[in-house]
């Protein structure tokens, strides 16, 4: 059963349908009406706390929210929904109906509007397919309208520009619109305190803090201040599911006449990076006090911005315009033709004052920034200049929990990628290195499940540096790391793995990709350390590389050192063997038995990490043994550790 604001949007939409063909028929009030809907339920649905890189359909986020059943709605009516995206926008919408006295400037913002909200269920790349007159107008509302109308343009821009062929067919009107759009973000932080959204946050009478005299605390102040990937890591699929890395999945084929996100996720779907399965979640770390003039215990009401945030789309607040420019600019950032207008524009300076959380209370605001920062850390120069202004210090002291926090993760992830940025990381003082890694661990625990993804993926690069493995091992990292996959349903019975969608299927295979690929990484990097002191230890002189460079093996490197572990006949190998008691070894076993009935195009990926790690974890005696034990697969016919490895070197895995 429909839910109630879906009702009232079907109702209005069938008034649309019987007046729309009268002679001067006003679509004002009806866009105006499904906006407010859509954007009240989009409130409810972003307290749920989402994953804020989780881009699928709402529907197949919460099946339960109200927000899913009203797009699906308005999405069945594609005369509504062609007649909103073609007409409605148009700026010559009432000369060419012959209709005069008429406001188009207010019909092309109440259009804007409802576009904008609507586009968590809408595929931008079709909405903007052959459609260059659209993107023009947009561009030249975006430049010179008054607001809200400039405002709204900027937040379509910025899902057109997310299509990266718009992107690079647009290139010199972005070049214009760039350096434009940094300004008005200086303009706008230059303002005021008290003109800014949470600066004077009342607790309305319902939600009276009757126990704020008893708390006397006051707050903190905070200090404030690339990868170099081929392409972008994060790619909608057809289905709008989250996080996807690229090279992982083909999109899904869909009737190109439908700008509209697929909420169906069958069966035989291709696999996706939608939202994982983690353990539970532990209970979530106190929040510092916040600013406030006198003292209190932070209700929930003036929290939420601070953990979770809002974007307020009517009418838009300065944090509405920031986040939209910010959602513009990051696509672009990318591009290496623009990078002369973030350093002249100080574009660095920006996104630090953003990240001020416990200043502004607006998380989502910092969020939009973390991101742009992301797609910014791609150029080397910018990383470096990054990491030199104390933008690493700037960031970790974003707080946690909150939706910034898993901002902070794929900043992470992307500074892992430059190795020179990295170095620089590893010179910094023991204390600034303990906080990275205490911070990316907290997001393997405790974050959304895009926050651990990416946290994995920056371990896996960065092991490599000796001074972060060493800091990772202080601070139980692979007990936290192992915990990641360690209570996943796929790796568990067949009554556990029934339970879960295809959605969470298809994620939690990726996160046991990238885990197992971190913990490929993280034994190769112990083994260089051990065979270098076995060879010390037998008297030959083998140079001890800095431990804040890269250092890395081949595979015929890798081989060697297994073979110098194992003539030393060390029976204990602390890596090992905390593997060992974890049970990480028979865990391993299981993913490449279990991977027999994976069809993803990891799988290979997958399969022969664990087979490395295992490979790595034979030469102690321990090891070797337990390949001889049973494992506990669905399938009776792989009984045995030495079993599943035969198997899978005899090809039937992969």
């Amino acid at each position: 059963m429909d839910s109630a604001p879906a009702q009232e949007v079907t109702e209005l939409l069938k008034q649309w349908e019987e007046q729309h063909p009268t002679p001067g028929y006003d679509p004002i009030p009806t866009l105006t009406r499904i906006a407010e809907i859509i954007e009240a339920e989009t409130e409810n649905f972003m307290k749920k706390d989402p994953d804020p890189f989780d881009e699928r359909h709402p529907s197949r986020t919460d099946p339960e929210c109200a927000l899913g059943h009203a797009l699906k709605v308005m999405f069945k009516k594609d005369n509504f929904m062609t007649k909103l995206v073609n007409d409605y926008v148009r700026d010559t919408f009432y000369s060419r109906q012959n209709i005069t006295g008429r406001d188009v400037h207010k019909l092309n913002v109440a259009a804007c509007r409802l576009t904008l909200d609507l586009m968590p269920g809408l595929e931008m790349s079709v909405v903007f397919q052959d459609n260059e007159a659209l993107i023009h107008r947009l561009l030249n509302w975006a430049t010179n309208s008054p607001e809200p109308l400039q405002c709204y343009a900027t937040g379509l821009l910025a899902a057109a520009m997310e299509v990266q062929e718009i992107a690079t067919n647009f290139r010199e009107l972005n070049a214009m619109l760039v350096p434009l759009m940094l300004k008005r973000l200086h303009e706008l932080r230059a303002k005021p305190q008290d003109d800014k959204p949470g600066a004077n946050l009342v607790t309305p009478p319902s939600q009276t803090r009757h126990f704020a005299r008893f708390d006397k605390k006051k707050n903190n102040d905070i200090k404030c201040n690339g990868p170099t990937p081929d392409k972008k890591d994060r790619e909608k699929d057809d289905g709008g599911g989250g996080v996807m890395l690229t090279d992982e999945i083909a999109p899904i084929a869909k009737d190109p006449e439908t700008p509209v996100k697929n909420f169906n996720c069958s069966a035989g779907s291709p696999e996706r990076w939608g939202l994982m399965s983690p353990p539970a979640r532990p209970p979530p770390l106190a929040i510092p006090a916040l600013h406030h003039e006198t003292s209190s215990n932070s209700s929930w009401v003036e929290m939420e911005t601070y953990v979770i945030g809002n974007i307020q789309i009517h009418p838009p607040t300065d944090a509405t315009k920031q986040m939209l420019i910010l959602r513009y600019l990051t696509p672009i950032g990318e591009y290496q033709e623009f990078l002369s207008h973030v350093f002249e524009w100080n574009a660095l300076g920006l996104i630090l004052g953003y990240l001020n959380v416990r200043e502004s209370r607006d998380s989502r605001l910092a969020f939009e920034a973390l991101k742009y920062l992301a797609a910014l850390l791609c150029h080397k120069k910018f990383s470096i200049d990054f990491i030199n202004m104390g933008g690493l210090q700037k960031f970790l002291e974003v707080p946690r929990p909150s939706v910034a926090a898993t901002g902070v993760s794929i900043c992470l992830y992307y500074l892992a990628y430059c190795e020179d940025a990295m170095e620089r990381v590893c010179l910094m003082p023991s204390h600034i290195l303990a906080n990275l890694v205490e911070y990316a661990l907290w997001l393997l625990e405790c974050s959304h499940d895009s926050g651990r993804c990416h946290a994995t993926m920056f371990f896996g690069l960065s092991f490599q540096f000796r001074v972060i493995l060493e800091e990772f091992d202080k601070q139980d990292g692979l007990r936290k790391l192992y915990n990641v996959i360690s209570t996943l349903p796929i790796l568990g019975s067949d009554e556990e793995e029934s339970r879960v969608s295809d959605d969470e299927t298809c994620a939690a295979r990726q996160i046991v990709r990238h885990v197992c690929v971190a913990l490929r990484r993280y034994f190769e990097a112990h083994l260089r350390i051990r065979s270098a002191q076995v060879l010390r230890q037998q008297g030959d002189n083998v140079p001890d590389p800095p431990p804040y460079k890269a250092s890395k093996s081949t595979v015929e490197e890798i081989q060697e050192q297994i073979e110098i572990v194992q003539s030393a006949w060390w029976a204990r190998w602390t890596p090992v063997d905390e593997l060992l008691e974890l049970g990480g070894v028979s865990l391993l076993l299981q993913v490449v038995g279990f991977a027999y009935d994976w069809n993803f195009n990891g799988r290979a990926e997958t399969v022969r990490s664990a087979l490395d790690v295992i490979s790595v974890c034979c030469v102690a005696p321990r090891v070797q043994l337990l390949l001889t034990d049973k494992i506990n697969m669905r399938d009776a016919d792989l009984t045995t550790g030495v079993h599943i490895v035969l198997s899978a070197a005899d090809g039937d895995i992969v």
